[in-house]
């Protein structure tokens, strides 16, 4: 596994200090204090407010006793509409918060402790219709909660609102593939993309995906300035980084 570091952001600053070196890198790397920053969500969708979001992502090593955030979704006053969290303690346990409405649970399969296991995680929600949880193919977790995401901030690798005053619950452990679908996808495409993992990448310009308006593959030769979405609707992020910590590129991924 190789891995090169990136040099920490201070907060409030939005730019990578770049680092030239040879090479082909397959995710990013979270060791706390570090979060990728999108827009408001309802400034990124389409005509829907039916949403899918994935992620390729393994755990790692835990320097905290905080519970590390995949991702969060913030409301304007500063609530948890929507997040998903894994315990800093014990491998085998991921948490949802709905409407600031905390259910851990617990899964005899799961170790976050294994660095080499990604898992598929996708999260299907809207304001019509529950949740729905999966990990790789199988339906782990649903609720008829419906969440409303106008003007709501989508942060991957932690919980952080608005104004930056809130930035806790940071990521430890890898991120392959983020994608954002402005739709609620079928079983069958959750199973199909778990099975086929390179299969996206490749193709979803020439297939039926025309309601995803956001893939960060983070497939670098360098780190960038920006956290480029590679779908057509340029929703690009922000990685930022508190003093102290940083972000790291790495050649380990999804198979």
């Amino acid at each position: 596994m190789r891995i090169i570091k990136l040099l920490p952001i201070l907060f409030l600053f939005s730019c990578i200090d770049l680092i030239i070196q040879e090479g082909k890198y397959n995710s990013l790397y979270f060791t706390g204090g570090s979060w990728i920053e999108f827009a408001k969500i309802d400034s990124m969708k389409l005509e829907s407010n039916d949403f899918t979001l994935q992620f390729w992502v393994s755990g790692g090593e835990v320097d905290t006793n905080e519970a590390p955030a995949i991702f969060s979704i913030i409301d304007s006053t500063d609530g948890i509409t929507l997040a998903l969290l894994r315990d800093a303690n014990q491998p085998n346990i991921l948490t949802t918060i709905i409407n600031s409405n905390v259910t851990p649970s617990e899964f005899s399969w799961l170790d976050w402790s294994d660095p080499d296991n990604f898992y598929l995680i996708s999260i299907l929600f809207s304001n019509s219709k529950g949740i729905k949880l999966y990990i790789d193919s199988t339906n782990i977790f649903s609720d008829e909660k419906i969440i409303d995401v106008v003007g709501n901030m989508l942060n991957i690798g932690g919980i952080v609102n608005k104004t930056r005053t809130i930035r806790e619950n940071f990521w430890y452990g890898y991120i392959d593939e983020v994608r954002f679908w402005n739709t609620r996808l079928a079983d069958s495409t959750i199973t199909f993309q778990y099975a086929h993992p390179n299969k996206l990448g490749d193709y979803y310009r020439y297939s039926y995906h025309d309601s995803l308006i956001g893939l960060w593959r983070f497939n670098w030769d360098k780190p960038l300035l920006t956290i480029e979405d590679e779908s057509d609707f340029n929703n690009d992020g922000i990685i930022y980084t508190l003093e102290g910590f940083s972000v790291e590129l790495s050649e380990n991924g999804a198979q």
